[in-house]
């Protein structure tokens, strides 16, 4: 058994294995390169400590081209320090450092000193290892250091931008984008000023690199495009947008079947029918204009826009094909919480099948225009996927589905704020509240006549001119405005059907920790007579099956909420 005695681990002696392998749950992983070991390697039989065999026989010192003056001597993983070719962080793995000069060069920069052409720029990028500002002419970001010219081209760029690749799938179109060192080449009738990158909107200089899609007239700024990467897609999976109820455009059928009800549904027509206190078994809204579906016999009603949804969508922010799906189908616990505005909903949903029920999104978030007008800005707001800016209307955090943001002017907004009722009817106040976006005085005094605290007057809220009435927007439409009470759905884990109730502080106690409600949705068993909290300490103890993943994902975002 071959042993040797490496520098990077003194305590014991590292063995060979002519092939080691994963085992499936704990990826090995390499002490000097921090990459997946597979194949001949040294392990300590004594320490969780692997070394490829490459690794394992570096030279512990070398001359190289891009230092020349000095000796560089491999050194073991230690403390923080960055590459000074490539710029990225190696304390994880060997690297040759010049103790004379402060000068690192992590192994793979090493060994591989010139960008290789294969999938990158055409040419060879050679590093400068003097420390000169410059400005990278791919993305225009001045630098101090890292610079890397082309030896053909004379292209100046800084280490991240040579290694960029030459094309790039993304989610929002079906093509492959090409890398173009010059837009203004590609792109010749746009002003400088006009051109915008479609997955952020903003602005997009046509001096610098883009990533360009001839085909579709597509563009986007180079870290727009890599963080909207569709890794491992290939063209079929992008190909194929909607399928759904073969309707002819703009055409409404008298009589229908839908998937999420077993008796025909039947449009109407006339305004004069419409049911202000039902609500759309779809978008849990009130249905209040005409046309729309029903069926009289079951009290079951559907927005005419709701009934005719496709049945596969494809989405330019998430990967995979979603799929509608009635009530309870895709759910935990009947309900979902939308991973674009956050709120929960037992409606319609468009579920991802590859992401094991984590992607979910409600019906109006689905099917919102890529271009809105928003009564509270005076632009037209454009979805930007890529956008990290906080929401204008309540400064919340940029949400996994991107933002509305104007191209005009620095406002952005989030699915949360976008999707908001514009009138909304609140049980003590006799007019119907609106949706208001501006300080409703000069008084300079701001407070919600609910909580009786303060309110941020930048932030959007619900207000009657009548009765001066002005409060926070989730006090008006509650935690739960998508959510419709007393609708069954069964659980694997119980025999009888449940059903969601709404209970105050005086209704009877929670049957499990025996404490009150405080105005909080429970989980309700007319054939058993509980009436529970949604909280795991309470589910937990009705000897539900132990949560899933997606489950502790769910009551995470309950407990956010309750």
């Amino acid at each position: 058994m071959e042993e040797i005695q490496h520098f990077s681990h003194k305590k014991h002696p590292l063995i060979f294995v002519e092939d080691l392998q994963n085992d499936g749950e704990n990826e090995v992983v390499c002490s000097g390169c921090d990459k997946s070991v597979c194949g001949p390697a040294y392990k300590c039989s004594d320490c969780n400590f692997f070394l490829h065999k490459s690794c394992a026989e570096l030279p512990t010192e070398i001359q190289h081209p891009v230092h020349p003056n000095h000796t560089l001597v491999l050194d073991a993983p230690s403390k923080i320090r960055f590459c000074d070719a490539c710029l990225k962080c190696c304390e994880r793995c060997f690297a040759y450092e010049c103790r004379s000069c402060n000068f690192d060069l992590d192994i793979e920069c090493a060994s591989g000193w010139q960008t290789k052409p294969d999938d990158c720029h055409q040419h060879e990028f050679v590093p400068i290892m003097k420390h000169i500002p410059f400005t990278c002419e791919v993305c225009g970001e001045d630098r101090n250091s890292g610079a890397q010219i082309c030896r053909i081209c004379q292209l100046f760029t800084h280490a991240i931008c040579a290694q960029r690749p030459r094309s790039i799938r993304i989610m929002a179109d079906r093509h492959l984008l090409t890398l173009i060192y010059s837009l203004a080449k590609v792109i010749k009738e746009h002003e400088d000023d006009h051109v915008f990158c479609q997955l952020c909107y903003k602005k997009l200089s046509l001096k610098y690199a883009g990533y360009y899609c001839q085909q579709c007239d597509f563009v986007a700024h180079l870290k727009c495009a890599q963080r909207n990467r569709n890794i491992g897609a290939s063209s079929d999976t992008i190909e194929g947008e909607e399928e759904g109820i073969e309707f002819e455009e703009g055409e409404e059928r008298e009589e229908l079947k839908h998937l999420d009800h077993e008796h025909n549904l039947i449009l109407t027509r006339n305004q004069l029918e419409v049911h202000h206190n039902k609500l759309c078994e779809g978008c849990i809204q009130p249905i209040i204009t005409a046309p729309f579906y029903s069926c009289e016999q079951c009290n079951y009603f559907l927005h005419s826009a709701c009934a005719r949804l496709p049945l596969k969508k494809r989405l330019p922010s998430h990967r995979h094909l979603l799929t509608l799906y009635a009530r309870g189908d895709h759910c935990i616990n009947g309900i979902f919480p939308c991973i674009a505005c956050k709120r929960f909903s037992n409606g319609f949903v468009y579920g991802c099948q590859e992401c094991d029920g984590y992607y979910c999104l409600d019906i109006r978030c689905c099917s919102i225009p890529k271009m809105i007008k928003n009564e509270g800005h005076q632009h037209s707001l454009f979805h930007a996927i890529s956008s990290l800016e906080d929401c204008n209307a309540c400064d919340s955090r940029c949400h996994p589905n991107g933002v509305f943001v104007c191209k005009e002017c620095d406002f952005a907004l989030g699915f949360e704020c976008a999707t908001l009722p514009l009138k909304v009817k609140y049980e003590h106040d006799p007019h119907l509240l609106s949706l208001t976006y501006t300080a409703e005085n000069d008084s300079e005094e701001y407070y919600c006549l609910i909580c009786e605290e303060e309110r941020n007057p930048n932030h959007w809220f619900y207000y009657c001119v009548e009765c001066n009435f002005a409060a926070h927007i989730r006090y008006v439409i509650g935690n739960y405005p998508y959510i419709k009470y007393g609708i069954n759905f069964t659980r694997k884990d119980h025999q009888h059907p449940l059903n969601f109730v709404w209970k105050t502080k005086n209704s009877r106690p929670c049957d499990v920790c025996h404490e009150t409600f405080k105005g909080d949705m429970a989980l309700n068993c007319t054939q058993c007579k509980f009436v529970i909290h949604l909280q795991p300490r309470c589910m937990g103890k009705l000897h539900f099956d132990p949560w899933t993943k997606s489950e502790m994902y769910y009551m995470h975002h309950w407990s956010l909420l309750c």
